[in-house]
């Protein structure tokens, strides 16, 4: 099945790796001075930014490099669709979305099993995908979420709240990933479904990690939040790991992923 990228991808590997490599450099420059200007990234944060396009685009062309590009400026555009004004990505927000990816790609490069890490690699921007429209879009939802594990009331933008209409967000923009593997990578039907499938059950083990085990924190005026400091002042720990962070679970749910995808590939 040739897709739309192979032109593009085939002239790019003909190329000897020096060449490759100033080719990359032009357009992370690019890239770089896009998200800054747009303020969608901190300084460490672009430079983790460039750190990880380098790779995917080195290792998978253009078809890499374009379903990463997906993720970061469509999570962007829906974040201002919907009216948050966001904050700039730091180095660890993205390292924990794109890592995942990232090394699908190089065991893609070392292991006996190519097409395994290849659908992890697409499940794993899946994944990331749904989990970040899910939460902007399902923030949109008129009634409160619910906790994934209780099924009780929780306050809007706390890990661990789920709503219909976010679950239907995460789906559906899991799926179109998927569709978008297949036009890059050209990918078999079942292979989609099993990228789409992954995406989807890691984004909703995001929300079951986020509800067990993340870590939460209570401000003085007794409020449930996420951040250790605020205003300068540290907040008092109530429940879950101390080392488990939003950071942390969005790097477990892509790892996830990208496990369960190669393992579907490979049964």
């Amino acid at each position: 099945m040739r897709t739309w990228t192979a032109a593009a991808d085939s002239l790019f590997f003909s190329l000897n790796p020096p060449m490759r490599l100033l080719s990359i450099a032009v357009v992370m420059a690019l890239m770089a001075l896009l998200a800054r200007k747009r303020r969608m990234l901190t300084r460490d944060g672009t430079a983790a930014a460039v750190l990880i396009g380098t790779v995917v685009y080195y290792i998978g062309g253009l078809s890499g490099f374009v379903m990463l590009l997906f993720f970061f400026l469509s999570s962007a555009m829906i974040a201002k669709a919907a009216g948050e004004k966001g904050e700039e990505r730091n180095m660890m927000q993205v390292l924990a979305n794109g890592l995942p990816a990232a090394i699908s790609l190089i065991l893609m490069r070392l292991s006996p099993y190519p097409d395994a890490c290849l659908a992890a690699f697409a499940a794993a921007i899946a994944e990331a995908e749904a989990d970040t429209l899910s939460g902007t879009i399902g923030r949109m939802s008129h009634r409160d979420p619910v906790s994934i594990l209780t099924l009780t009331r929780v306050p809007k933008g706390i890990s661990g709240g789920i709503t219909v209409l976010g679950l239907c967000a995460g789906l559906l923009s899991s799926l179109i990933a998927a569709l978008l593997f297949m036009g890059t990578w050209g990918c078999t039907f079942p292979r989609l479904l099993i990228v789409a499938a992954a995406g989807f059950l890691g984004s909703v083990f995001d929300s079951f990690l986020g509800a067990s085990i993340q870590v939460r924190f209570r401000r003085k005026d007794g409020r449930i939040t996420e951040r250790e400091y605020e205003d300068g002042e540290r907040n008092e720990r109530v429940r879950g790991m101390k080392w488990i962070d939003n950071d942390a679970v969005n790097f477990l749910s892509g790892s996830f992923a990208a496990a369960l995808a190669s393992v579907m590939v490979l049964i």
